[in-house]
């Protein structure tokens, strides 16, 4: 278990969405599935980094200003009442320091909607919260890598390039360029086999169909990137394994994985490692085993060189 001021000392060291980012992190873990983040496109979303949880109706607005603190909580406590949610609590995150023109500010805040409650939450408060958690847990939620734990344990890490954010419609819209394709092609395919009787006949109208789809691609291929696995997105709801803040596998081929923020709401990631094996420069992925827990796989050498893969991310050498 970590101490109180080692933690706050990591969030000290974070700034703007990074600190915002670590603020979500933890208030899933506390609220868990109840914690949901304000969309962007959505009757609750302002674009900013904002949460609530509807059960209790707490909202949490989150703000890394450092001009101005105390219109910041005025405008963001008027935004939350704008929005027409039952408010039970307002929380004002921030990693700024709460001194007396904040302190008025909530004092006024206070009287004027006394069914309200006003508070904050700092960096401070935070790293109190967090310090009841298991290390390897509250790293996680930091974003923190354990280089001091052992020789053999290795975090994954994001890649912020392959990192995208949007949600199960985005994913459908833009899947359906690629599955519309398939189809198409497919049902080319049938009907040349049916139509054509000799076998010189079919081999030319494949090729053509396959020279067709290669041009297609080619020429589409803009849209072709944007592809986002809605089948298995979908699938992953419906068996259940993909529950609000877990992080699962999504494409065994690119090392994608998928994390669902809230809802309807998703971001892919590719992480990986550089390889501990002495003498090893290779890229560790993430692949599945036959049971479905996740293991590393070294580029180099995917046989000899594997880790253990726990589900904050963490890994050991086999």
């Amino acid at each position: 278990m970590l101490d109180t001021e080692y933690i706050e000392n990591l969030l000290k060291g974070k700034e703007g969405l990074e600190f915002q980012k670590c603020c979500v992190n933890y208030l899933r873990k506390k609220y868990g599935g109840a914690f949901e983040e304000a969309a962007t496109m959505g009757p609750l979303g302002d674009g900013g980094k904002d949460g609530y949880v509807l059960e209790t109706g707490e909202y949490f607005a989150m703000s890394t200003w450092s001009d101005n603190i105390a219109t910041k909580i005025r405008n963001d406590f008027k935004n939350c009442m704008d929005k027409n949610i039952e408010l039970k609590k307002f929380i004002f995150v921030t990693n700024r320091k709460i001194g007396p023109k904040e302190c008025d500010a909530i004092d006024q805040l206070k009287l004027r909607n006394p069914n309200i409650r006003i508070e904050t939450l700092n960096h401070r408060d935070i790293a109190q919260g967090l310090v009841k958690y298991p290390k390897r847990e509250v790293l996680a939620i930091l974003g923190k890598p354990v280089p001091y734990l052992d020789d053999k344990t290795v975090y994954f890490e994001e890649c912020s390039e392959k990192q995208r954010t949007f949600t199960l419609w985005e994913s459908i819209k833009d899947s359906m360029h690629v599955y519309l394709t398939g189809v198409v092609f497919l049902t080319l395919f049938c009907v040349t086999f049916l139509y054509f009787r000799s076998d010189w006949a079919k081999t030319i109208s494949i090729f053509v169909l396959m020279g067709l789809m290669c041009v297609y691609m080619l020429l589409n291929m803009n849209s072709l990137r944007k592809y986002k696995y809605a089948h298995k997105i979908l699938y992953l709801l419906v068996t259940g394994r993909l529950q609000v803040q877990n992080e699962v596998l999504l494409d065994e081929v690119t090392h994608l994985t998928i994390r669902r923020n809230s809802a309807w709401n998703f971001t892919v990631n590719q992480r990986s490692i550089n390889c501990i094996k002495r003498g090893c420069n290779g890229k560790v992925f993430l692949n599945t085993q036959e049971d479905g827990s996740l293991i590393g796989r070294c580029e180099k050498d995917k046989i000899n060189h594997t880790y253990r893969v726990d589900n904050n991310f963490y890994a050991e050498l086999l």
